[in-house]
């Protein structure tokens, strides 16, 4: 027999701006126009599809209500589906313009959070025979699932060239238990998110007669433990798209400071053409579970949409990466 102590934190995307209503509700109506986005990231499939992710986002900028309006789906499927996780958030962000250059989004985002498990896949310890295995019902009380409210807030500074954002998730700190249990200690913990980039102009006439551009970003999340740091720079020259990113990914104990210090290295790819982007990263495992993890792979799919309403030069749109 032994015990030990493990640590999980939210799902995860690594075409962080392709997903921004997750990255950051601030981000809602960053490009002024309708955009309905579609994503699916699987990590470590050959672990058994350890988790994989959907996640289904629109956003839009209303003028009415000086910002942007948001809504996410998000379905993550652990282990085959044994443990499961269904999130229907709403985000509202208001611009306000601080100068002649610099502007400022704050956002709320209210989610509805369902948590369940495959009961039918689950043994207990009262179903054990010593000699036949496994023949007996269980007396423990299954089925039931954990619902809860959740709340996350955002904020994102930007000029034509620069951006950067903060986002707090689990402001109400829920308990997501499946059992009757007011033990604080699972309460989720708070998910900080920092984010920057800038945008660098290298041409304004490169391969397909658009500007051609660079743009370094980094990334940190911290939750608990958990600490993640992501480096690394998009290179865009008219309807192409590359990114390269090193990802760092370490879990503190707080009394022996060690820590993890590889975690992956990540290749991106996309193109956007007739108001459409694709977009595919592989996440390379730079640890040991690169021998049979076969890494990650995240595809997404987004649609700028027609905008009915006429843009007005008092909003302006955030020039961050679209994947």
């Amino acid at each position: 027999m032994f015990s030990f102590e493990s640590f999980s934190q939210d799902p995860q995307f690594t075409q962080f701006y392709a997903n921004s209503l997750h990255l950051n509700p601030a981000l809602a109506g960053k490009d002024l126009s309708p955009r309905f986005h579609s994503g699916y990231r699987n990590q470590w499939p050959e672990i058994e599809n350890a988790y994989v992710t959907y996640n289904l986002e629109f956003d839009q900028f209303i003028e009415k209500i000086h910002g942007g309006l948001g809504v996410q789906f998000l379905y993550d499927k652990t282990a085959g589906g044994i443990f499961n996780t269904a999130i229907l958030g709403v985000s509202y962000a208001y611009q306000l313009k601080l100068s002649k250059g610099w502007s400022v989004n704050f956002a709320l985002k209210g989610n509805f959070v369902q948590k369940s498990i495959d009961w039918t896949r689950t043994i207990w310890g009262d179903q054990i025979d010593p000699v036949r295995g496994v023949v007996f019902n269980t007396n423990q009380t299954t089925g039931q699932n954990s619902n809860y409210f959740d709340a996350a807030s955002g904020l994102v500074l930007f000029t034509p060239k620069f951006f950067g954002g903060i986002a707090v998730n689990h402001l109400t700190r829920p308990n997501e238990s499946l059992f009757f249990n007011n033990n604080q200690e699972e309460q989720i913990p708070i998910r900080t998110t920092v984010h920057a980039g800038y945008k660098l102009l290298v041409l304004r006439n490169g391969l397909f007669h658009k500007a051609l551009y660079v743009s370094p970003n980094l990334l940190f999340d911290l939750q608990s433990n958990f600490k993640q740091y992501n480096f690394g720079s998009y290179f865009v020259d008219g309807v192409l798209a590359f990114g390269v990113w090193y990802r760092h990914t370490g879990f503190l104990n707080p009394s022996k400071e060690d820590f993890q210090w590889q975690d992956a290295l990540v290749l991106m790819a996309g193109i956007e053409a007739n108001k459409m982007r694709i977009g595919y990263s592989y996440d390379l495992n730079l640890s040991s579970l690169v021998r049979s993890s076969l890494g990650s792979h995240e595809i997404s799919i987004t649609f700028d949409l027609p905008n009915k309403e006429k843009k007005s030069d008092k909003y302006r749109v955030i020039f961050c990466p679209v994947f």
